[in-house]
């Protein structure tokens, strides 16, 4: 075996009991989890079959499997790796009463809300667009467990309720689960099922929980009734990484362990195998400004590498081209494949994208995300854009002709290439509708001559889009689907002419469609699609207020885990991090909060 630190031997030759290992980024929680099951069954005799190993997604369950066969020389022992989703959908498959069930997909669940949408009258306000969140926060009702209603903002309790009831009703009919009913189903079995308890916790009594930081309150208990009563459960995490609050994780569950399992030993991994050291101790300053953390020591393995570098610019354009140069360096001494930008959003992915684009470097979305630019607000941007230059087509009006909302009828477009004066004749009895037309024509014509950004911004605030938004969605959620609009306006400046930018935003579909392992380029990805990943140099660009924290962000809680966010993304550089901000027409806009840690100024 590869010789280990004190600590890392200390947590794999822990056998009896919890235990409850800190590991901090690059600290080898992997190899001290397969050498803990190599441990438990080559020096304890555990039979493997009652080892099970529990991670997050299929490809850390796969890789950690095979770190553990390479460990073996060969032999391919029965423990059980999976993910928490697989590992209770075997359990209630072993069963009588679910046997037969299978696993809804994504696309078959959004055709189910759809059409349950169409078949209740009282829904008919709902549009497309709202099917993804409808879906999100079913799943965040199911997670969360106590404490948590049953509501969609755009929707009333009562209606709500309905949908839900009716979605819930197919899966049962029709035999079907989705991802969170396996954690609700499982939970529910073992529960009133005591000899289904017994069985599995016989089969599983050696419990190691990768990523434990990320746990959902309902797979925590789980896990709690699995473990029991032997309590031989091995988890590792760090709280100081969990960023996956909008799925019900909480770094409260490493503190609640504690709690739950006085008797159990800690472990702190402290060392950072990953990072140079100037990196552990900035990413360590930043962090240590959480309150509500278990206090660590990390410190860096090594100096191999440079170290911290901020770049302070005079306003975003600036920071652009800064960045587009150093790249460029980059590409040129072939060391471009070893770096990453890592965003705090899509959306600034996507705007970062253009950027790499025009000054001609490759680059590797290495996460599947949505195309932005599909989003209905953008979408119906780009439909009055399209009109305001002449391309007068029935797809085009019939998105935006009552947005806001004008009283126009679908029947009162005759052909596909639409014909203005046939239509004010159309409305000739109707004095208001025709009117509220002929403003939305002159309104169409102000947009020739602006330059692109201008054309958004007159859409938003004068054509009346922002306020249909707050119309139709409440104050809320229009405030998110409004910001979506100030980003693509911010988009638009580095355009000439709407063909430009649609022609890039036809390249950024086709870039999503690629294999990212048949490209090469720096990688480009958001603060939580970098999870779990390292590269030699990583480029954070956006270290202003606004958007590392999230001007969305305004609680002490949230804070907090935005902060957390940028430690991560921090702590995936190997050799050097680069930080760059500009500073802002004001302090709202300025150099992020969270650099204060790192320097007494920065500007």
């Amino acid at each position: 075996m590869t010789v280990c630190t004190p600590d890392q031997e200390k947590a794999i030759n822990h056998t009896a009991g919890p235990a409850q290992i800190l590991a901090g980024p690059g600290s080898g929680k992997t190899f001290v989890i397969v050498n803990r099951i190599r441990h438990l069954m080559l020096q304890e005799g555990i039979d493997p079959a009652h080892i099970l190993v529990i991670t997050f997604t299929k490809a850390a369950a796969l890789e950690m499997q095979q770190r553990f066969f390479k460990h073996m020389e060969g032999e391919r022992p029965p423990v059980w790796f999976g993910t928490f989703h697989a590992i209770f959908y075997h359990i209630l498959r072993q069963s009588a009463q679910y046997r037969g069930y299978t696993i809804i997909t994504e696309a078959e669940r959004r055709k189910l809300i759809r059409q349950i949408i169409h078949m209740h009258k009282q829904f008919v306000y709902l549009q497309e667009e709202d099917i993804e969140e409808i879906l999100l926060s079913i799943s965040s009702y199911k997670n969360v467990m106590e404490g948590n209603s049953l509501q969609f903002q755009k929707m009333t309790p009562e209606d709500f309720d309905v949908l839900v009831t009716e979605y819930q009703s197919y899966l049962r009919e029709f035999g079907q689960f989705d991802f969170d009913d396996l954690a609700q189903e499982c939970l529910k079995m073992l529960r009133e099922d005591r000899n289904c308890l017994l069985k599995w916790q016989m089969q599983f009594r050696f419990i190691l929980v990768d990523e434990f930081q990320d746990i959902s309150p309902i797979q925590y208990e789980i896990v709690k009734l699995l473990a029991a009563p032997e309590e031989h459960l091995f988890i590792v995490g760090d709280d100081d990484q969990s960023i996956y609050g909008f799925r019900g994780a909480s770094p409260e569950s490493m503190r609640q362990f504690l709690t739950d399992y006085p008797q159990a030993v800690q472990i702190p991994l402290t060392l950072n195998f990953r990072c140079h050291e100037e990196i552990t101790a900035a990413a360590g300053r930043v962090i240590a400004e959480n309150k509500k953390r278990l206090p660590k020591d990390i410190r860096a393995a090594h100096q191999r590498g440079e170290g911290v570098e901020l770049c302070s610019c005079s306003n975003e354009e600036e920071l652009q081209k800064v960045l587009a140069e150093r790249l460029l360096q980059e590409k040129r001494e072939g060391t471009l494949t070893g770096c990453a930008m890592i965003c705090r959003t899509n959306f600034a992915c996507g705007l970062w994208a253009q950027v790499l684009h025009s000054a001609g470097i490759p680059y590797v979305m290495k996460e599947k995300r949505k195309n932005r630019f599909a989003h209905f607000v953008i979408q119906d941007i780009r439909a009055y854009l399209a009109l305001g230059q002449g391309e007068f087509l029935r797809r085009h009006f019939l998105r935006i002709m009552n947005r806001p909302l004008r009283y126009l009828r679908r029947d009162s477009l005759l052909n596909e290439q639409l014909d203005k004066e046939a239509m004010l004749r159309w409305y000739r009895h109707m004095p208001d509708i025709q009117k509220a037309l002929t403003r939305l024509f002159e309104d169409l014509d102000s947009l020739r001559g602006r330059r692109l950004h201008l054309q958004i911004h007159y859409i938003r605030k004068v054509i009346g889009y922002e306020n249909f938004l707050r119309e139709k969605y409440g104050a809320k959620r229009a405030g998110e689907l409004i910001r979506i609009a100030e980003e693509f306006e911010t988009f638009s400046r580095q355009f000439v002419t709407i063909e430009e930018m649609n022609a890039y935003i036809e390249h950024y579909a086709e870039v999503l469609q690629e294999p990212a392992e048949k490209k090469e380029g720096i990688f480009l990805m958001t603060m939580h699609g970098s999870k779990g990943l390292e590269f030699d140099t990583v480029y954070l660009p956006d270290c202003n207020e606004g958007q590392i924290p999230s001007d969305k962000s305004v609680t002490e809680e949230e804070l907090e885990e935005e902060r957390r966010m940028f430690y991560v993304a921090m702590t995936r550089a190997r050799q050097k991090l680069c930080l760059f901000t500009y500073k802002g027409k004001t302090g709202k806009d300025g150099p992020s909060r969270f650099l204060k840690a790192l320097y007494d100024r920065t500007d």
